[in-house]
C-alpha cells in the first residue's frame, strides 16, 4: 500500500500552526503580560512540576522527554486554535480538549492572569517565581481553581490584593542595667568629744572601778545574760543583787591584794632604809 501523499493545504497548515506556537518567543517583550522564554530554561524539578500542574508555559520544553509525539511541539504555546499537527477525522477537536491541548493554547489567559496581578511580563526567574507564589497562594485559599484550565473567573482572581506577610516580630534585646557607683567608706578616726559645761563627770577613780566591773562582766556570754534577764522581776532584781555583791567582793579584794603588796613594798623599803645606815 502507498502511503497517502500530503496535500499543499495541510503543508501550509501546519506550517502555520508551528509559526503561530512559536511567535510569542519572538515577540514576548511587545506583548502584555508576555513570557520571556529564558525563563524557561535550566528549570529546577519543582519549578517544572509546578508549570505543568499550573498549566503555564509550553507544555513541552527542551530538556523535557522527546518522542515522535511531541517532537514538533517543542517550545510551542499557542493562543487558541488547534494544538500540535493537524489531524484527520476530527482528532484534533478531541486533543484539544486534552489536558495537553488546554496547556497547549492557554498562552492568552496566562499572560492576562500576569496583567490582572500587576505586572508587565514575565521577563526574569524572579518574575516567574513571584507569578508562582501568587498562584500558590491563590490555590491555598480557593482550592484547586486550575483544575479545569484557565477560565476567566480564574483569571480574575489575580486581582486580589496579596495578602499581607505577618509582621515578625523584634528580637528581644537584653535591655542593659543601669549600674550605681556606691562611693567607698572611708573609716575615719573618732573626733574626741569636748566636755560639756556642767555635766558631772566621772572621776579618774570611778572610771576605773568601772573599767574593772566591765573587764569583769565581760566573762559572761550573751546567752547566759539573755536567760538572766528574761527570769521574773524578783529574779532580776536578787541577780542584779549577786552581781553588785559579786562585783563589790572581787573588787575589795583586789584593793586588798593592791594594799597587801603596797604594805609589803613598804616595809621592804624601810628595812633597806635601816640597814642602809649602818656601814661595813
Amino acid at each position: 500500500m502507498s502511503r497517502p501523499s500530503t496535500s499543499m493545504k495541510e503543508l501550509q497548515a501546519l506550517r502555520q500552526a508551528q509559526a503561530s506556537g512559536g511567535s510569542w518567543a519572538r515577540n514576548w517583550r511587545d506583548t502584555e503580560g508576555g513570557f520571556n522564554p529564558d525563563v524557561f530554561k535550566n528549570l529546577d524539578d519543582v519549578t517544572r512540576q509546578k508549570l505543568l500542574d499550573y498549566q503555564i508555559g509550553p507544555p513541552v520544553l527542551k530538556g523535557d522527554k522527546i518522542n515522535l509525539k511531541n517532537i514538533f511541539d517543542v517550545g510551542k504555546w499557542k493562543t487558541g486554535g488547534d494544538w500540535g499537527m493537524p489531524l484527520p477525522y476530527g482528532l484534533s477537536g478531541i486533543r484539544n480538549e486534552s489536558r495537553e491541548g488546554q496547556h497547549g493554547t492557554n498562552r492568552g489567559s496566562v499572560q492576562q492572569a500576569v496583567s490582572e496581578m500587576g505586572l508587565p511580563n514575565i521577563e526574569t526567574p524572579e518574575h516567574l517565581t513571584q507569578f508562582l507564589d501568587r498562584t500558590d497562594a491563590l490555590t491555598a485559599k480557593h482550592g484547586n481553581f486550575l483544575e479545569d484550565g484557565w477560565d476567566p473567573k480564574d483569571i480574575r482572581l489575580y486581582r486580589e490584593a496579596p495578602q499581607q506577610a505577618v509582621a515578625t516580630a523584634h528580637p528581644v534585646v537584653d535591655t542593659p542595667v543601669a549600674t550605681v557607683d556606691v562611693p567607698e567608706v572611708v573609716e575615719q578616726e573618732p573626733v574626741p568629744k569636748e566636755p560639756i559645761e556642767g555635766v558631772d563627770y566621772m572621776s579618774s577613780e570611778m572610771q576605773d572601778t568601772y573599767d574593772r566591773i566591765q573587764d569583769y562582766n565581760s566573762g559572761f556570754s550573751a546567752e547566759d545574760w539573755i536567760a538572766k534577764t528574761s527570769e521574773s522581776d524578783i529574779d532580776k532584781q536578787e541577780h542584779a543583787q549577786r552581781l553588785a555583791d559579786m562585783y563589790k567582793f572581787e573588787i575589795n579584794e583586789q584593793l586588798k591584794e593592791e594594799e597587801e603588796a603596797d604594805k609589803v613594798s613598804t616595809a621592804v623599803g624601810n628595812t633597806l632604809g635601816v640597814f642602809s645606815g649602818y656601814s661595813v
